[in-house]
């Protein structure tokens, strides 16, 4: 029983790791779904149906609706964002308040959703610091290098691929032909 079971472990790493290769190093992998906005008003500010990681939420602290999120925005909706999250109002985001959260959040975006990535010291719960830290430094690489501040346009996810939405199991299925030919089979052509 332990052989088999240590066997099929075995099997499912080795199944991870060979899709995992199959992704580009360079490219982010999404999951379906991920960054598709829900919200109408949403889509229409952001001029996109997809965004990238986290902005949706950053794009509901621009209160004034000028197409820039600045630091001062940011700094006044990170705690308005904690408090909606925090469901039992106990200064702590536990992971099904997270999830919770991230659920009602205007956009897809399972990156919000990982309790792991809000609680570095995986105490099992997040306080307002925590949390800050999080929101903040994902802010710091959407930020403008010159202002400072995120540009609304420049949070819209770049278009699924054909392929993106065929998912990696499609890749190992294609037809022989499409698949490059090794040097024998192409002399053996000639």
């Amino acid at each position: 029983m332990i052989k088999t079971l240590s066997l099929a472990g075995l099997a499912s790493l080795s199944v991870c790791f060979t899709a995992q290769a199959q992704v580009d190093d360079d490219e982010l992998f999404r999951l379906p779904g991920q960054g598709e906005i829900r919200s109408e008003g949403l889509r229409e500010q952001a001029k996109a149906t997809r965004l990238k990681p986290g902005a949706g939420l950053f794009i509901t602290f621009d209160l004034d609706e000028n197409g820039r999120i600045s630091t001062t925005e940011i700094d006044a909706g990170i705690p308005v964002a904690f408090e909606s999250a925090d469901q039992n109002q106990d200064g702590y985001l536990t992971a099904l308040e997270q999830q919770d959260w991230a659920a009602g959040l205007p956009t897809r975006d399972d990156s919000l959703a990982n309790p792991f990535r809000f609680d570095p010291n995986l105490d099992r719960r997040v306080d307002l610091d925590e949390f800050t830290s999080v929101i903040s430094n994902l802010g710091l690489d959407y930020a403008d290098e010159v202002s400072g501040d995120i540009i609304v346009s420049d949070l819209k996810a770049p278009p699924k691929k054909a392929e993106d939405r065929r998912g990696l199991r499609d890749a190992a299925e294609r037809p022989q032909r499409d698949r490059p030919q090794n040097r024998r089979n192409q002399t053996a052509r000639n």
